[in-house]
C-alpha cells in the first residue's frame, strides 16, 4: 500500500495511493534521515529529507 506521507509544512497527507516513503535506520545528518521512495514505475533507494516529514516507519528485526 502506498501510504504517501504527511507534509511537515501543512500536516496534509500527500501522494497517498501512488507513492510510498519509508525511513531508513541510518541518519543522513542531525536533522535529516535517509529514506526509500517507490511507486509503480520506480524505486528510489537513496534520498534524504527532514525528520519532521511524516514518513512511514517499518520495524524490522535483526
Amino acid at each position: 500500500m502506498a501510504a504517501g506521507y504527511r507534509l511537515n509544512s501543512t500536516g496534509a497527507v500527500t501522494n497517498q495511493g501512488t507513492n510510498a516513503y519509508y525511513w531508513a535506520s541510518t541518519p543522513y545528518s542531525e536533522s535529516n534521515g535517509h529514506y526509500l521512495n517507490f511507486n509503480s514505475n520506480n524505486v528510489n533507494p537513496v534520498n534524504n529529507a527532514n525528520y519532521s516529514n511524516g514518513f512511514t516507519v517499518r520495524c524490522v528485526a535483526r
